[in-house]
């Protein structure tokens, strides 16, 4: 955004010529906004004079210039009447029109048709500084959209007087509505909001009798040199107004309004409505229109329509400023790719209460400019009145959250110059916001401060480094066992560590054909396709496992993440799951190892129980154990159903899920040192044949308790073959001790006697 250094000083009671530019502007982006870079206007008068139009011919349009007494022709150019005034410019060997950049402007446009007296060189501002801003600093701030809200800052930083509105704004009666203005005897419009969410307030004036101006030489060059395009007198009044007070309005023809009503509302959809660039759009029910009733004729914040445009025919109008919802402005101007100058400022949400003003402005421009207009008797407003914000904060707080001591002084008066109220009572300051802040801007406590802030000078608070108490932390051993747990899935099983989204993937599922059930569901998803969150991790392990099987033969996968599940209430828990994967084979009995090693290094003693049916059907039957540990589940694992993942990608796998928060809180019993044996001792292995329906658990505690010699037991090898149905061949290690004395082969053979008939009690055959 351009703007000009002599327009804001339009609004400081001093003389800009006597400031610093480049200090003013190294302050300014210190302490306000940043201010990309500046340039310096200068004219040379002499090369320029305005010139009356006296003919025109088929190429060439002849002027004559009263100042230099002259007759030229000059090239043709579009809508050229006689009798019309323009600027035109000369160097050593030509005369040619005026451009917009020869005033200053960075834009190439020819300066329209032109009003000015023939004193104009001597109020010219010949001189004057262009000031380039980065719109993304002051997004923030709707105030600061236009050369008066830049003013109030310079005026502040610089400490000069700031001229009050009254001195821009004359006298003028406002009839304030809440909801409908009829019309009156001066002004046939009747006004009514029926979109109250999208248009808060609309004000405006019926103007009859209107005699069409070309553009003021006055207000067309600070247009230019702001990179605005002057048009006529009208348009450009409404243009000054709003770049000046930050406020867009509109100029309609008042011919388009056949019903004599100016009511904004949301489009109908598939409304069509032809705009003032020429094309046309097809609304929807989330666009705001001003229409007559039922005919569209602008698109609200955005553009005006072509048919209720003014033009040099208009003998009535009406004008009018709306306060619009930023977020409907926003979203209608993107759908359509029509951001303008005015939707610009609509989406920052402005004051609600200037609407008025610009109106005001714009009556008081129209008569410095002698356009003759018929005005009604009253200005209408309607639409809600907002009142300004009260915040309290006391001057401690702001002393204590800035690290500095600050004069009560210094609070009151930068808080003043911006335009706050404030009073101080009991070393607490009480502090009315004014509408052009308080929309989005100034809210809370901390803003204020922030204000108290950058005036006192980032730059010149003392560094200091923060200061950190270091002290162990209360989750240490929580740390401790979730490391130990991450490193031994990683080292000791091969595993690979995995961070998913903390959703379902529903296009997933819907390949898995499963459905979760008591699923905690988000209100506003980024995507249909992320909306639910996890009540189990290994939906995404077996999708990391389908996305990578194409080029690896074995996966080995981990997680450590968050699940939800919703039945009567929100439990959140932290789960624990992994997935062995071969295109091959996973022997139950190896991935089975593979996790005992975990168990083994926290010393935690797990059960695994036999499920028949399981909870999930990505377990196969008959093969899926629940762990348990003194009669708790804390997980489940198994093999992956043959069918499961069939389709998906061929494979076997093994499966497990565990209560991680259980794991990462458990702390082992402590531990008894008994002195080693001294006495040697005796190995014995010992093969069979059983059901299939006998866990190894159950074997290894048959063995164990056969006699109190036998100190361990282990499972040493396990097959299957086609033709056993219903068996399985295991073969068990168990170590035989006596502490009291060394054994010989004879008691070593009776145990193992022993053991072998225990295990034919239950229909093993020992081979």
């Amino acid at each position: 955004m351009k703007l000009s250094i002599a327009w804001i000083f339009d609004h400081i009671d001093a003389d800009w010529k006597t400031v610093d530019i480049q200090q003013l502007v190294h302050r300014f982006n210190q302490t306000v906004a940043e201010i990309e870079h500046f340039q310096k206007v200068h004219l040379n008068l002499d090369l320029f004079t305005m010139v009356d139009v006296t003919r025109v011919d088929t190429d060439a349009v002849v002027v004559f210039s009263l100042e230099w007494d002259q007759e030229y022709k000059l090239p043709m150019r579009k809508g050229v009447v006689v009798g019309q005034q323009f600027l035109i410019k000369k160097d050593d060997t030509s005369i040619a029109w005026a451009n917009a950049q020869d005033l200053g402007s960075g834009k190439d446009m020819l300066m329209p048709a032109l009003r000015a007296d023939n004193n104009w060189k001597q109020t010219f501002e010949t001189h004057d500084y262009i000031l380039e801003v980065d719109n993304k600093s002051i997004t923030h701030r709707p105030d600061m959209w236009g050369h008066r809200g830049f003013a109030r800052e310079v005026a502040a930083l610089l400490d000069l007087p700031f001229k009050s509105p009254d001195k821009f704004l004359s006298q003028q009666h406002v009839a304030q509505s809440a909801s409908t203005y009829d019309a009156t005897a001066t002004n046939p419009f009747m006004v009514t909001i029926k979109a109250p969410g999208a248009c808060k307030r609309i004000a405006g004036i019926y103007v009859d009798n209107v005699q069409m101006q070309p553009s003021s030489l006055s207000i067309a060059h600070r247009l230019a040199r702001v990179d605005a395009r002057a048009i006529d007198g009208i348009v450009d009044i409404t243009n000054y107004v709003m770049l000046e007070w930050g406020q867009p309005m509109h100029a309609f023809d008042a011919k388009a309004f056949g019903q004599k009503q100016l009511i904004p509302r949301m489009a109908k959809n598939k409304e069509r409505l032809t705009l003032l660039d020429g094309e046309a759009v097809e609304l929807t029910e989330h666009d705001l229109v001003i229409s007559d009733g039922d005919t569209p004729l602008a698109l609200a914040g955005v553009m005006g329509g072509a048919s209720s445009g003014i033009n040099g025919a208009t003998t009535a109008m009406i004008v009018e400023s709306v306060a619009l919802d930023a977020t409907t402005i926003r979203k209608t101007a993107d759908r359509y790719k029509k951001r303008t100058e005015a939707s610009a400022r609509f989406e920052k949400s402005l004051d609600p209460q200037q609407n008025v003003a610009a109106i005001i402005r714009f009556i008081t421009l129209l008569h410095q400019e002698g356009i003759q207009a018929h005005l009604s008797d009253e200005i209408f407003s309607v639409g809600q009145v907002f009142e300004p914000t009260t915040i309290t904060i006391a001057h401690e707080t702001i002393q204590t959250r800035l690290g500095v001591t600050i004069a009560h002084e210094f609070v009151r008066n930068t808080l003043t110059k911006l335009g706050f109220g404030v009073t101080l009572h009991d070393e607490v300051y009480t502090i009315v916001v004014p509408t052009f802040r308080g929309t989005k801007d100034v809210k809370i406590k901390e803003d204020i401060i922030e204000e108290v802030g950058r005036y006192y000078g980032y730059t010149t608070l003392e560094p200091q480094f923060p200061l950190l108490a270091l002290r162990p932390s209360q989750d240490l051993d929580w740390i401790y066992q979730q490391r130990k747990i991450k490193q031994t899935l990683a080292y000791s099983c091969a595993m690979q560590e995995l961070y998913t989204y903390a959703f379902f993937d529903e296009e997933f599922l819907q390949q898995l054909n499963w459905q979760p059930h008591s699923t905690l569901e988000v209100q506003n998803p980024v995507s249909a396709n992320w909306r639910r969150l996890v009540t189990t991790l290994v939906p995404n392990l077996l999708k990391s496992v389908v996305t990578n099987s194409a080029d690896h033969d074995q996966l080995r996968f981990f997680e450590s993440a968050r699940t939800w599940t919703c039945a009567n209430a929100v439990d959140e828990q932290k789960s624990l799951a992994g997935i062995f994967y071969d295109k091959k084979r996973v022997d139950f009995y190896d991935a089975k190892a593979e996790l005992q090693k975990l168990f083994d290094l926290l010393k935690l003693s797990v059960t695994w129980v036999p499920v028949q049916k399981p909870d999930y059907p990505w377990y196969a039957p008959y093969q899926t154990a629940d762990l348990m540990h003194n009669g708790t589940k804390i997980g489940t694992a198994g093999s992956l159903h043959p069918t499961f993942l069939s389709s998906l990608c061929p494979g076997d796998a093994f499966i497990f899920e565990l209560n991680a928060d259980f794991l990462m809180n458990y702390k082992r019993a402590d531990m008894h040192v008994v002195a080693a044996n001294k006495y040697p001792e005796m190995v014995r292995d010992i093969s069979m044949l059983i059901g299939l329906d006998i866990t190894v658990d159950t074997l290894q505690s048959m063995i164990k308790h056969v006699d109190t010699k036998i100190v361990q037991v282990s499972l040493l090898d396990f097959f299957h073959k086609d033709e056993w149905p219903d068996k399985k061949a295991m073969t068990f290690r168990f170590v035989i001790a006596d502490h009291e004395r060394t054994m010989t082969k004879e008691q070593a053979d009776t145990i193992w006697d022993a053991v072998a008939h225990t295990l034919k009690n239950v229909g093993a055959t020992i081979r």
